[in-house]
């Protein structure tokens, strides 16, 4: 029998904060908006929809960019679901992370199952974290729910219980959906994905489950593949390439020095899978229904800056892993469209494998290719899990049992703003106290209460902000403006965002109305009085600092800078952005010991993927030390031979490419 229940996991823990109620819009975003490079004998399929990484804005979205590495014991609430062959461990309040894929015939964790839970800057809207399996969409990159809470609960069915996912898209304006089922004594979990589109015209989606599985010496990744997309460098551009290759075989993951993404392209196999196993031939097999086209694996690389990523998002010597992902499109630079009211159904089943070593590790990669589906056939038929699909399709569809837990409120917004449900077998409604943005979506008058101070979030879709204009035309209030001000800046309509900023400041000053004048300012003077305005009101958060400091930083201001930083209360200041700002300054003004006392005054959590400020800083230090000893300007053989008595530290090292230091 299978069995869903509510537990409590142990678990150390480090602090996560409420997401930030102060906007990041397009061009502060840590991606940068740049021009799609050139892709290198790809078909259209694998083109179609294709996008630029950056060029796409994250609000509504909040950003969750507090947090630090402090971790303490501390209790997840958390589901399990046993069927006597596997246990799963889902978090709900997570974004629905699978934390753990417990094989209970051998004991052995199917999935890298991370011993803490430790924040870092990966996604999207910041904070995310490694290990299980994560639901990624309907926005590209990491979902925007990894660190929130989303709805959850159970539906019995004559075949077992499921254990449902949830939530409500606030760009791409759907819904998504994960329908957990382990029929009873088998080793499968089957995951059933559905997406709907409640809206009148199409919307372009993005899906990729992401499988963190364990990583140890001489593991293989198997999945047909007739050729691979991949990054290639420099350039960073995706391009067809041979697949396997000599000398060194890519399927092992230990063979990449450098971060890389590998895309299996197999368009003529008769079904799609992907599996990571050890040397003895044993791990987790993966394979789906046909809506699902995209296999790829990621690995961090065997560099320094790679492997301390890994151990950065767990303990030291206890991060190591690899991916191993499935998608709706071909690679991660596409999209994939939905008609209006179209739903999309998928089924993927994980399950473990246990291969012949020497079939799974021969050197003809497509011989172990071919072996590992000869298995696979045996472990999951595909007459069964069409049968499953078919079974899974029609509950997606039918009422939860009991409810576990509940998301964020704009699901149910959303559903007054259109007037109709957003999906079949989906309820959205939340319990709480009532906001501006209530009171705006079901088309009331916003009671006085709610205009006292800023609401929580944002909203800026074309619904939105026909609302927030219907509303403003009978009682224009300081927030109507400054919410519709958001709405316009996050579409490039700045004469708009201007007139609608000074609209709010007269009728009430605020910190965000500030914060937008100097955003929208053109002279430097201007926007840093702005700044200044905003900081002095005296009610901003603390990541405003952040950006004024950042701001003096890159306006050249070190004195304004100083100032502004001295006079921050202690706990403010000691932000580490602030703090790294210090660190630039320092160097720029070449005091290499407060650099160097500043680099290591903390253990700093918010470095970016692919963010080099903290080894930059290092390389800085270096040189300038050589060039004070050598009372000249170091050539590039003194500072590689001086790089290499005094490399990286590895707490500064987290870069994703090896880079010449000189």
């Amino acid at each position: 029998m299978t069995t869903i229940r509510r537990e409590r996991m142990s678990l150390p823990m480090s602090r996560l904060g409420a997401p930030s109620n102060l906007p990041r819009f397009r061009w502060q975003q840590p991606m940068p908006n740049k021009e799609t490079p050139p892709n290198f004998g790809l078909t259209d399929e694998e083109s179609r929809h294709g996008f630029q990484w950056g060029e796409d804005s994250i609000l509504p979205y909040q950003v969750s960019d507090d947090y630090d590495r402090n971790s303490v014991p501390s209790e997840l609430d958390c589901v399990v679901i046993d069927n006597g062959r596997l246990r799963a461990v889902v978090a709900p309040s997570l974004g629905g992370r699978l934390l753990e894929l417990k094989d209970l015939a051998t004991g052995r964790d199917l999935v890298f199952r991370n011993p803490v839970f430790q924040p870092a800057n990966l996604a999207a809207l910041n904070a995310w974290f490694s290990g299980g399996i994560e639901w990624n969409g309907l926005i590209p990159g990491h979902t925007p729910f990894t660190c929130a809470p989303i709805f959850a609960g159970v539906r019995e069915t004559p075949e077992g219980p499921i254990l449902r996912l949830y939530e409500f898209d606030r760009i791409v304006e759907a819904t998504w959906q994960i329908d957990l089922f382990m029929p009873a004594g088998k080793a499968q979990l089957f995951a059933h994905g559905r997406i709907v589109n409640p809206a009148e015209g199409e919307r372009l989606a993005y899906w990729w489950t992401n499988v963190a599985a364990p990583m140890d010496d001489g593991v293989r990744v198997l999945a047909p593949a007739e050729y691979s997309i991949e990054h290639i460098w420099p350039g960073n551009n995706l391009g067809r390439c041979d697949f396997p290759r000599a000398p060194n075989d890519p399927s092992y993951p230990d063979n990449w020095e450098n971060a890389t993404s590998v895309f299996f392209r197999s368009p003529s196999a008769k079904r799609l899978f992907i599996a990571s196993v050890d040397r003895a031939g044993y791990g987790l097999v993966q394979t789906s229904t046909a809506q699902m086209q995209g296999r790829k694996f990621f690995y961090f690389g065997t560099n320094q800056g790679g492997q301390n990523w890994m151990d950065f998002l767990a303990r030291p010597g206890e991060g190591k892993y690899l991916e191993i992902q499935s998608g709706i499109a071909p690679t991660q630079n596409q999209r994939f469209p939905l008609a209006p009211h179209q739903e999309l159904d998928w089924t993927e089943v994980f399950s473990p494998i246990q291969l012949d070593a020497s079939h799974a590790h021969a050197d003809d990669y497509r011989a172990a290719v071919a072996h590992a589906a000869t298995e696979l056939d045996g472990v999951v038929p595909a007459e069964e899990l069409a049968r499953i699909d078919a079974f899974l399709t029609h509950e997606a569809r039918q009422p939860l049992t009991q409810r576990f837990s509940a998301g964020e409120p704009w699901g149910a917004r959303q559903e007054h703003l259109l007037g109709r449900p957003l999906a079949q077998g989906l309820e959205f409604s939340v319990s709480g106290e009532t906001e501006f943005w209530d009171d705006l979506a079901a088309n009331k008058s916003i009671a006085a209460e709610r205009l006292a101070a800023l609401p929580n979030g944002f909203a800026v879709s074309d619904l939105w902000v026909e609302r927030l204009k219907t509303s403003a035309g009978s009682h224009n209030t300081w927030v109507h403006a400054l919410m519709l001000a958001i709405a316009a800046l996050d579409r490039d309509d700045r004469d708009s965002a201007q007139q609608l900023t000074q609209q709010s400041l007269a009728l009430k000053p605020s910190w965000l109305g500030y914060r937008l004048a100097a955003l929208l300012s053109t002279r430097a003077d201007d926007a840093i009085g702005n700044y200044s305005k905003a900081w002095a009101i005296g009610d901003a958060p603390p990541e405003l600092a952040v950006e004024i400091a950042q701001h003096l930083m890159g306006a050249k201001r070190p004195a304004e800078l100083k100032a502004f930083v001295d006079a921050l209360p202690a706990a403010i200041g000691d932000n580490e952005r602030i703090v790294l700002a210090r660190a630039v300054v320092a160097a720029d003004s070449q005091d290499f010991d407060t650099v160097e006392r500043l680099l290591f005054s903390r253990q700093f959590a918010t470095i970016r993927e692919g963010e080099t400020v903290l080894s930059d800083l290092w390389l800085r230090l270096r040189r300038g030390r050589l060039e004070a000893q050598l009372g000249r300007t170091a050539n590039a053989d003194e500072i590689r031979a001086d790089l290499a008595a005094h490399p990286t530290p590895r707490q500064l090292d987290l870069r994703m490419h090896d880079v010449d230091g000189a």
